[in-house]
Order: C-alpha cells, then structure tokens, then sequence
C-alpha cells in the first residue's frame, strides 16, 4: 500500500493511534484504534490533507464525529471531486451555511425528522437543492461505516412546480433582431447562443480553439457532456464577426471574456430592453427547432446541445411557430 504523505500511524500496547504531523503541528484523525490499511483510516487523512492544502492557514480540524468532520470528509472524497466546479460551488455554500448552524453537533444525534423540520422550514427549490447536498455526506459517512444508518435514506422533498425558463419563440427572436443589429455586442451574444446550444457556462469559453474538422466542439460543465454543432453558413457568419485573435468569442467592453454571471446579466439587461422574458437558456429551444426543421434527428439534436433527456428536445420541436422561426433564424444571421 502507497505511504500516504504525513500520515503517522503507531501500534502502542495493540491498538493503533493515526495522526497527521506536518512541520511541528501533529493533529489527531479521530480514528485510533482502526487498522492503518481501514478506509475510515484514508478518508480522515485526505480531509486533514485537504484542509492543509486548500484552505487559509491555521483552520481548525472539526472534532471527529460531528456533522463538519462529516462535511470534510465528503468533501475530501472522489465523489466531491467528480461533481461540476459549478455543482461544487454551490453545494459547498450550502454546507457551510449548515456548519456554521449545527458543525459542533455529534453525527450520530441528527435524526430524519430533525432534517425534515429544518427542510420543510426552509421550503421550495432551495429545500430540494439542500437535501440533495445533505444526503451525500450523510451517504459517505454511512458508507465508512461512521453512521450506523443513513437519516437521509428515503427522504424526500417535492419540488415546487415550476414553468422553468421562458422559453425564445418566432416573436421574440423578431423583437430582439429589431432591437440589436448586426455588430453590436447584444446581437452577438443572441446569435451565438442560438447557433450554438450552448448554455451561459460554456458560452463564456468557446474560441477557435472549439472548432475543428468542419465541428464546434465542447464539453458541457454541467453534465460533462460532449457538444458537437455543425458549423452550418449561419454560424460561420456570426464567428467572422469575432476577433480573430482572442481567447473567446465574447468579450466584455474591457476586451475580457465574460463570466457566466456578468452574462447572463448582460443579455438580461439586453432582452428586457427588447421587450423579451427570455434568456439565454431559453434560447436553446430555438436551436432546436432550426435543426428539426433541416430533419435532423431527436437522438442527434441532444447530442448537438447536450442534452441528456430526449423529451425535453422533443417538447422544443413541437413549437407551432417553427418555420417561421427557422425563417428568422436564416435570414437574420
């Protein structure tokens, strides 16, 4: 087995005592008495490695046993690293919230009903998106057996019901078009993101460096998935109006990529100013009806815009008002 880095494990009078010394600091894992080739062993370290690595100096390590040792060894766990850097983010957001409120309580002494009253507390979307970030560390301390049982197993939360984003029909492609004209930044953004598929997140990084063999290619953060769009006369129209040398397609006023944030602001600002409630992710729909128009396939449209569910395009593509949009689509570019 590979010596993990500043791992000390010691056999004293038969049982065995784990730390981790680095420099003249030597911090206890909370798991003496395990064997040093015991996963519950490795997942201790790697949290302790972890929060030497990646956080401020001098950051206390949580008692073993409470729900933010729990919260550190998740987030120290293979599963953590897997998740979207955007998944990530707001996952952690919400388990610091969480640690702040409840760090210092045992593990073991959080009950179902105690995380049902909190969730139902809270309500909506947010309660969903909490549980889902609950449940994984709850699931991996049960799975290394620091949890006789999971209280999150079987818990449920309803999520509200929802329209979810507007969506960019025949009419509001026609306001837009007549608001921003070719050239401007606005009309750019709106273009690219209706020949492209793309949501905001990976709109923000496509460049030349996407496009090769007659493809736009990426992967998408959210789902890792691989977006492959042909590079049809109307997207090779909007790309000729990009710089040639930059390191994406879209840049601020200052000549620097946006973030996903500071575009999805911009192109709100730019669509209420066109009289339109959709946004960018709204727009995917129009990118797949132009393609179910040219008889592209269910199967090969998400595959274009990365989807993952193939209802969710074939809801898109019943749209009454497709050929025209294809119309403004083709003759706006």
């Amino acid at each position: 087995m590979k010596k993990l880095p500043y791992l000390r494990s010691k056999l004293r009078r038969g049982r065995w005592f784990h730390s981790y010394r680095r420099g003249e600091k030597e911090i206890a894992l909370g798991v003496h008495g395990l064997h040093p080739t015991d996963p519950r062993v490795t997942a201790a370290w790697a949290a302790e490695h972890a929060r030497w690595e990646h956080s401020p100096p001098n950051t206390a390590t949580p008692k073993a046993g409470t729900f933010a040792w729990a919260v550190d060894l998740h987030k120290a766990s293979p599963a953590w690293a897997k998740l979207a850097p955007s998944t990530q983010q707001n996952r952690a957001a919400i388990l610091r919230r969480y640690v702040k409120a409840q760090g210092a309580r045992p593990l073991s002494s959080i009950t179902a009903a105690d995380i049902e009253a909190a969730l139902y507390a809270k309500g909506g979307n947010a309660a969903v998106n909490e549980l889902k970030a609950l449940k994984k560390v709850f699931a991996h301390a049960h799975k290394l057996r620091f949890l006789p049982t999971d209280p999150t197993r079987g818990l449920k939360i309803d999520r509200p019901a929802s329209e979810g984003f507007a969506t960019a029909g025949a009419e509001d492609i026609e306001k837009f078009q007549g608001r921003w004209a070719v050239g401007t930044t606005e009309r750019l953004v709106f273009d690219l993101a209706l020949y492209t598929g793309a949501a905001r997140a990976d709109l923000v990084k496509l460049g030349r460096r996407n496009i090769a063999d007659g493809l736009l290619s990426f992967r998408r953060q959210k789902t890792g998935v691989l977006s492959e769009v042909p590079l049809t006369p109307e997207l090779r129209a909007v790309i000729a109006r990009t710089p040639d040398i930059a390191p994406a397609f879209l840049l601020t006023s200052k000549g620097k990529p946006f973030t996903p944030a500071g575009l999805g602001n911009f192109f709100g600002d730019a669509a209420r100013a066109a009289g339109i409630a959709a946004r960018l992710h709204g727009l995917r729909k129009a990118f797949c009806v132009y393609w179910a128009e040219k008889g592209v396939s269910t199967h090969q449209i998400a595959a274009m815009a990365g989807h993952t569910s193939l209802s969710e395009v074939e809801r898109y593509t019943r749209a009454a008002d497709r050929r025209r949009m294809v119309k403004l689509l083709v003759e706006g570019a």
